[in-house]
């Protein structure tokens, strides 16, 4: 499992890999910090501000990466997963 985290401004919307860029964006408003739960293998994620909430949210992506494990498909999964996201997601195994 893993949690991204990502900065977005509260006026323009967009989004930002470090906080102080949102700042930058947007000198005057505070940066909202907003977190996802990403499974490790296929990247799907889960919003716990949403339906889920942070345990549920926690418990999909675990779930998912089990599954995958289950199925003996992670390296395959994953390795999709990189290449298809740019390597902002999943794992390059060679």
């Amino acid at each position: 499992m893993r949690i991204d985290t990502y900065y977005q401004c509260p006026v323009c919307q967009k989004a930002w890999e470090t906080e102080s860029k949102a700042i930058i964006c947007r000198n005057q408003h505070p940066a909202i910090k907003k977190q996802w739960y990403t499974c490790g293998v296929c990247g799907a994620g889960w919003n716990p501000d949403a339906h889920w909430g942070e345990k549920g949210a926690a418990k999909q992506a675990r779930t998912c990466e089990q599954k995958h494990q289950k199925k003996g498909e992670v390296e395959e999964v994953s390795r999709q997963t990189f290449f298809l996201s740019g390597g902002l997601q999943g794992k390059y195994y060679p």
